[in-house]
């Protein structure tokens, strides 16, 4: 199996500040979407690694 791309990698974090914190200022991915999900109680963030890639 050969892979050309990836679109998106999705990672659970048991604190959410503190992942936007690194993704965001750390790392300097950018958001793309930031969204709170009231059946979830939990909010969903999707951030720009490349043109061709997104972390969720």
């Amino acid at each position: 199996m050969n892979l050309s791309k990836i679109h998106h990698i999705a990672i659970i974090v048991s604190d959410y500040e503190a992942a936007k914190d690194f993704y965001v200022n750390k790392l300097g991915f950018s958001v793309i979407r930031e969204n709170y999900r009231p059946e979830r109680k939990d909010w969903k963030l999707d951030l720009r690694i490349n043109e061709h890639t997104e972390l969720e």
